[in-house]
């Protein structure tokens, strides 16, 4: 019975030990039943750790290998992984496709004989993204049918890149058809080539509008579309042309770019207004990132010889990612606030926010993308091999997420345009409202504004007629002249250029003042200045205009009081002729005013002194100078304010100047006529434009 029962355990340990051996040799060898490209299972690599990738192919012939790895830390050291392949397909023009290597040296060997691939690292001067055989890290090798092809193909992470330092991760074999392998990575790189300058140009595209507008939601999709712009540039140079750079720099630019589209939202859903709460918690989001851009940043300090990039077994690799703040975690947040601005932007659509419809379709675009690509690769990981119809199909599938973003920047713009709209038309309605009652008050104001412009021009009027009553009328008989012209127009119902008159004995004094100003101030102070000569009158002395001046000038001064009030600056140009028919004597003296003498075709001018009447203190007495001349037959003299000569038009719109009114003084015979040119000449010069001053002229002879 004993015996029975040893016969039978012997028997049983043989039949295992048999389904050992025959397992261990079917799963030795991998067997390529078609060209489509297959993941190859872990359970037929083999690994040979502790070497470098310049070992012989014998000793790797030799070495004892190993159906796992024993200890991570091979993924930074190096390691060999052999692969046998027995063509069963009826293709033998084949590719390995190895993961995300950015070293490589791999062998093949066959009855065709031994395919000896050189050693290539990215950071060397000789790397290449292809050549015949090679596209970046796949590799081309002729496998024949219905024989067995052995494959070295050896690993390392150094500098560590610890997302993928792990199982199946670096070490990730692909076999296939060498044309798919070649169509994948054409369709890759043709998605960087298309991607990356279309961020690139939108992103200056946004950032145009934003300097033009200073619109801060147009710089924040500016800085997005830039962001996706540099993750397409670095990840096709590294593809293209080999860089390597910091991987911690990709955490630091997510939580730039989270932050910068966490605000984003906020702005452009008016979280603040419309959900106060929900965007204090996306604010705290943002202030999350903008913490997290300095501890990658520190992170990054230590990168990559550090003992944290370097030991494997002491540091392990965290499932959440790398950092201090692991990678994956910190996805959560900016996930949740995409989430929130998505229902958002579908509640506010339905409560007819016409913006919100692009915005939900801008936010729902990468949620899709990204929901096609993982069914997509959920499905393509339930088998080690597509059918052939679907292969390509399938790339496609999974690069419609990158060509979906690019319709991000279209649906962002019609979404700020539509807001543009929008808030154009909540303007134009307010702005009709507002008009409606701006037009109402204004027709109230207008009347109000009309009853009291009347009473103005009531008592301006008024003041005209005290203005006109105080002027002279002249006898030019008891005066002493011979004839007598003048143009005397206030630009205003009243203005500031006065003239005065009176006789004492034989000698008459005429005066022509321009005082500072126009219209009611220049109206008081001809008031002043005639009540002021009236008072210069009792010196019964006319025959001395210089000395009549400093009395003025005295008198306006205490008037104005200008010694304390020295921002005061009231004055005037004035000139005074004093003259005796019986003498045949005439005096002048001016302050900034000049006397035009004619006698037949000859121009004489006596120019008034550089100095003002009033305005400043001054010290008295004023020394003016005292012009004398014979009054001889044909004598005429003429006096004027600068109102005429300063005055613009013509076809040029310049002033009439003091030489086109000499000339008419020059030119003409009598006094009368001299008027008659200037005013037509006058009127037809100035036409349309808008008197500058009042007007002065007169012109005399004496008897």
């Amino acid at each position: 019975m004993k015996k029975n029962i040893l016969i039978l355990i012997f028997i049983f340990l043989f039949i295992n030990f048999f389904n050992i051996k025959v397992k261990a040799l079917s799963n030795d060898i991998y067997i390529l039943n078609n060209n489509n490209i297959q993941n190859v299972p872990r359970t037929f690599l083999s690994f040979y750790e502790n070497s470098n990738y310049n070992i012989s192919l014998n000793d790797l012939i030799n070495a004892e290998w190993d159906n796992e790895l024993k200890t991570n830390q091979s993924f930074y050291n190096g390691y060999w992984v052999k692969l046998r392949i027995m063509n069963k397909s009826k293709d033998t023009d084949l590719g390995i496709h190895h993961h995300w290597n950015f070293e490589k040296k791999i062998i093949f060997k066959n009855s065709l004989g031994v395919i000896n691939f050189p050693y290539l690292n990215s950071q060397s001067e000789e790397y290449t993204y292809r050549d015949d055989n090679r596209i970046w890290y796949n590799y081309r090798v002729q496998m024949p049918i219905n024989e067995i092809t052995e494959v070295y193909s050896y690993f390392r992470s150094k500098p560590l890149d610890k997302m993928n330092a792990r199982k199946n991760g670096l070490d990730k074999i692909s076999i296939g058809a060498w044309g798919d392998i070649e169509f994948r990575e054409f369709f890759r790189a043709s998605q960087y080539i298309i991607s990356t300058p279309v961020y690139f140009l939108f992103g200056m595209y946004f950032l145009l509008f934003f300097l033009v507008t200073k619109e801060n939601t147009y710089l924040s999709i500016s800085l997005v579309l830039i962001a996706l712009f540099a993750q397409g540039l670095a990840f096709s140079s590294s593809s293209f042309f080999g860089f390597r750079f910091n991987y911690l720099y990709g955490p630091m630019g997510f939580s730039a770019v989270s932050a910068i589209i966490i605000n984003f939202f906020r702005n452009l859903l008016n979280l603040s207004y419309n959900y106060p709460r929900i965007d204090s918690l996306l604010l705290w989001f943002s202030r999350f990132y903008i913490l997290l851009i300095f501890v990658y940043f520190y992170d990054s300090l230590f990168y990559p010889d550090s003992e944290i990039y370097k030991d494997l077994v002491k540091y392990p690799r965290s499932i959440f990612g790398v950092g201090t703040v692991p990678i994956f975690l910190s996805f959560i947040p900016v996930f949740i606030a995409s989430l929130i601005s998505i229902i958002i932007s579908l509640i506010l659509w339905n409560r007819g926010d016409k913006s919100s419809k692009y915005l939900f379709i801008t936010f729902l675009i990468p949620f899709a993308g990204a929901l096609i690509y993982f069914f997509v690769d959920a499905l393509i990981s339930r088998t080690t091999s597509i059918q052939e119809p679907n292969f390509r199909l399938s790339i496609i599938l999974k690069s419609l997420p990158a060509f979906f973003s690019l319709f991000m920047p279209v649906t962002l713009g019609l979404a700020l345009a539509q807001r543009l709209n929008d808030f154009k038309k909540e303007v134009l309605d307010k702005q009709i409202e507002l008009n409606d009652k701006l037009e109402s008050t204004v027709q109230q104001r207008t009347l109000e504004l009309s009853n009291a412009n009347q009473l103005i021009t009531q008592s301006v009027n008024s003041a005209s007629i005290i203005q006109n009553a105080i002027l002279p009328e002249v006898d030019c008989n008891f005066y002493g002249f011979n004839e007598f012209e003048y143009i005397w127009e206030p630009r205003d119902i009243v203005g500031g250029d006065f003239y005065w008159i009176d006789k004492y004995d034989d000698w008459t004094s005429f005066v022509v003042a321009d005082c500072t100003g126009h219209g009611i101030p220049g109206a008081f102070m001809t008031l002043i200045s005639s009540t002021l000569l009236d008072r210069v009158k009792s010196m019964d002395d006319l025959s001395q205009p210089d000395l009549i001046l400093n009395q003025l000038d005295k008198l306006l001064e205490n008037k104005l009081k200008l010694k304390e009030n020295k921002s005061l600056e009231f004055g005037m140009d004035i000139g005074i002729c004093s003259f005796s028919s019986k003498k045949k004597l005439l005096r002048f003296s001016g302050a900034k005013m000049n006397l035009y003498k004619i006698v037949g075709n000859n121009l004489n001018e006596f120019k008034g002194d550089k100095i003002s009447i009033g305005y400043t203190e001054k010290s008295h007495p004023i020394e003016f100078t005292n012009h004398e001349t014979d009054l001889s037959e044909n004598t005429n003299f003429y006096i004027f304010s600068d109102g005429i000569t300063d005055q613009v038009g013509g076809s040029k719109n310049l002033m009439y100047g003091k030489k086109r009114l000499l000339k008419h003084i020059n030119h003409s015979n009598t006094i009368k006529n001299v008027f008659e040119n200037i005013t037509k000449d006058f009127s037809d010069y100035e036409k349309h434009n808008k008197r500058r001053d009042d007007l002065s002229l007169f012109g005399f002879s004496i008897a």
